[in-house]
């Protein structure tokens, strides 16, 4: 790949998911911020995205569909680019291309992934079953998934099962409860299960203790130290051969890389993810760039898969993939993540855990907090776009 130099170069900039560093990338191709000859294409599985800051919001009730999330179609439209609805199957590293799994191959001189992550112990057996909480767009699925639980128990007490006691499974545990009194004045049962002894276990000892206690006020049980073994229909079977009764099934479980980065020969982590260098280009493929949760860091690889760092990595991204274009990599920034991060967690009752380093306080103010901050993330893009 030789691109050529200056501020009028352009080349095919393909842009892979729709996750929130390319929403960056899109308001920079906007505003004039690429060479003036770049041809621009995202491809993205749904047209509409969801912002996983608002996702808990709406399971909850707080929020509308329409408010949480964006129409990249239109975004795409405004920025110049061309939208393509579809999924990567296949990365051809020699030919500079990407196959969709419809068959179409979209050629590129800069490649960018911002695909998120899948779940994982996906091979745990019957996990289809259940419903997942990666990639983003599934978990549009949840509430209704609830309300048709609802209204199969037909009155009795209604179980829920969720997989994960990490910020995910914690806040869609909370927000379940939440929809369900909306949804019926009968009982439900929720319950988390992870294998892992501690909850919350990349937040400080004081969020988890919040935490806790906000689920005891909540009625939400806790299994932790409980790997699942296997999901049936109605029940979850933990490894020591408990079962737990569920008419529901979130798995919010961690990340897990698509397979088609190794398949390829991107180089990548011990986990699949690509890895990059910190401009968040391949340290070994210099046309593809990756940011969110489908990178790693060589430098920083302990860096979490957090929605907060790709929202961070997205003015980055879009100056380096410019310079790229420009045939003047010289000029791309380095990517640091921050060490400590503002974290709130919507416990679904109008309030918040508001977590920065070893501080913890949940309080109805730190909600009101984290809604003015995630309208304000919509609004900057939908602005953009209209």
């Amino acid at each position: 790949m030789i691109l050529p130099r200056g501020p009028d170069a352009g080349g095919r900039l393909l842009l892979v998911g729709g996750g929130h560093a390319h929403l960056f990338v899109l308001e920079g191709l906007g505003r004039g911020r690429f060479p003036a000859g770049v041809q621009a294409t995202l491809v993205a599985p749904e047209r509409l995205h969801p912002y996983s800051g608002m996702v808990p919001g709406l399971i909850g009730g707080r929020y509308r569909p329409e408010e949480v999330v964006f129409d990249l179609e239109t975004l795409a439209r405004w920025a110049g680019a061309r939208f393509v609805q579809g999924s990567a199957a296949g990365i051809d590293l020699t030919a500079e291309a990407i196959e969709l799994e419809s068959g179409e191959r979209l050629p590129y001189d800069i490649v960018s992934f911002a695909v998120g992550a899948g779940p994982s112990g996906t091979s745990i057996p019957g996990v289809g079953a259940a419903v997942p909480v990666k990639p983003i767009e599934r978990t549009l699925k949840v509430g209704p998934e609830l309300a048709r639980a609802v209204e199969q128990v037909r009155g009795r007490q209604v179980e829920i099962v969720v997989v994960g006691g990490g910020a995910a499974g914690v806040e869609i545990a909370f927000n379940l409860r939440a929809r369900h009194r909306l949804l019926s004045s009968a009982p439900a049962r929720i319950t988390i299960v992870d294998g892992h002894p501690h909850l919350l276990r990349d937040r400080s000892a004081a969020t988890a203790k919040l935490a806790r206690r906000a689920l005891n006020e909540s009625a939400i049980g806790l299994r932790l130290g409980s790997e699942v073994a296997e999901v049936r229909d109605g029940a979850v079977r933990l490894a020591g051969g408990d079962e737990l009764p569920a008419d529901l099934t979130i798995w919010a479980t961690g990340a897990s890389a698509p397979a088609l980065f190794s398949r390829a020969g991107l180089a990548t982590d011990g986990d699949g993810f690509v890895l990059v260098d910190q401009t968040l280009r391949s340290v070994s493929h210099p046309a593809v760039f990756a940011a969110g949760d489908a990178a790693t860091l060589k430098r920083y690889p302990d860096t979490p898969k957090a929605g907060v760092y790709a929202v961070r990595q997205g003015a980055l991204l879009c100056d380096n993939l410019a310079a790229a274009l420009r045939g003047t990599p010289g000029s791309s920034r380095a990517y640091r993540p921050q060490r400590r991060f503002l974290a709130l967690l919507n416990t679904g009752d109008g309030s918040a855990i508001l977590s920065y380093g070893p501080v913890a306080l949940w309080a109805r103010w730190a909600m009101v907090l984290k809604d003015r901050i995630d309208r304000r993330f919509m609004a900057r893009f939908r602005r953009a776009a209209e």
